[in-house]
Parts: C-alpha cells; sequence; structure tokens
C-alpha cells in the first residue's frame, strides 16, 4: 500500500485536493442555495399572507362604507317619506275642518253686526263659470262653448246659442263650490309638498 502511495505523484496530490476543495465548496453551496430558497419562499408566503390580509381589511372597510352610505340614505328617504305623509296627514285635517265649516259659512249672514242672522241670498253660478273654474284647475270639461263678454261699445251679448247657453244658472250653489276649493287646496298642498321632499332628496343627493 505504501508502495502504491509512493508512485503518486504530487501533481496527482494535488488534483485530488483540488477536486475534494470543490466538492465540498458545492455541497456547501447547494446547502446555501437550499437555505436561501426555502427561506425565501417564507418570506414569500409571509408577504402573500399580510397582502392577502390588506386586501381582505380594505374590502371588508369598503363593504362597510357602502353599507353605511346606504343605510345613510335610507334615512334620509325615510325621513323624507314620513315628513311628506305628516303634511299630507296634516293637509287633510285642513280639508275635514274646513269642509266641516262650509254650512256655517254659507247658510246664514248678518247685513250689519247688530243685526239678526237670515238666509244667505242665493249666489247663480253660470255654466260657463263652472266650465272657467274646472279648466283653472286642470279638470277638463264637456263643455267647450266660450263665454260671451259685452263689448267695449255696450253690445248686448246674443240671447241664443252657446253663449247663450254658459250664461244659465248651472245650478251649484255656494257651498259646492268652496267644498271643490278646499278639496283643490288639499290636492295643491300634496303637490307642494312632495316637490319640496323631492328638492331636498336632489339637494342631498348633490352634496
Amino acid at each position: 500500500m505504501k508502495s502504491l502511495l509512493n508512485l503518486l505523484s504530487p501533481a496527482t496530490w494535488y488534483v485530488a485536493l483540488v477536486v475534494i476543495v470543490v466538492y465540498g465548496l458545492h455541497l456547501n453551496h447547494q446547502d446555501g442555495y437550499d437555505q436561501g430558497f426555502a427561506q425565501a419562499k417564507a418570506n414569500g408566503a409571509a408577504e402573500i399572507a399580510i397582502l392577502r390580509e390588506t386586501h381582505a381589511l380594505e374590502k371588508k372597510a369598503a363593504t362597510d362604507r357602502a353599507l353605511a352610505d346606504l343605510q345613510a340614505e335610507q334615512a334620509k328617504g325615510n325621513q323624507l317619506a314620513s315628513q311628506l305623509a305628516d303634511t299630507k296627514d296634516n293637509l287633510r285635517k285642513t280639508t275635514d275642518k274646513l269642509t266641516g265649516e262650509i254650512s256655517y259659512v254659507t247658510n246664514l249672514y248678518r247685513r250689519a253686526i247688530d243685526a239678526q242672522p237670515e238666509p244667505l241670498p242665493a249666489c247663480v253660478f253660470t255654466t260657463g263659470f263652472v266650465r272657467v273654474w274646472n279648466a283653472a284647475n286642470g279638470v277638463s270639461t264637456a263643455s267647450t262653448a266660450m263665454p260671451t263678454q259685452n263689448t267695449t261699445s255696450g253690445t248686448a251679448a246674443p240671447t241664443s246659442g252657446a253663449g247663450a247657453t254658459e250664461q244659465l244658472d248651472s245650478g251649484l250653489g255656494q257651498g259646492q263650490v268652496l267644498f271643490n276649493q278646499v278639496r283643490n287646496g288639499e290636492q295643491y298642498g300634496a303637490c307642494r309638498a312632495q316637490l319640496n321632499r323631492m328638492i331636498d332628496w336632489a339637494l342631498n343627493e348633490s352634496r
């Protein structure tokens, strides 16, 4: 065995030593690579976990904000609807109150504060008056005749035809006309209230 070792030249020993060193460095490098890869993989997984958690938190926060905004809008809508309902209720109470007073203010009257009450004189409302009244309130009427007026020269209106028809007594009394006005007032008040609520809603949306 000793003789065999003596046969090996110094160069051979040098080459063998180099091979051993290189192999050792390779093993050490491989171990370092494996450790580095494992560490990088762990760091990457941790970063991904952090990103996922951050995304989940941001998504939850956005959902919470959207839900809060929706609830706020619903609250505004409910408040406006409640205000409109209260206004309509008050208008109806006013209508009922005024309707109950119609007979009182259309049956008797006094010529003076110290005079005795007497029946209210009849007030004639012509068919033309009723047509114009309805037209002013947006109510269509079957009558299409136009009212006939006296000219500036004093010429009297015709005594026959459509103009004459509109000068006939419509049969309506003061109580009926006043009742119609009270009802119209309620409807107009409800329309105004609803329009105001819509304007309030639009202004809130624009802010």
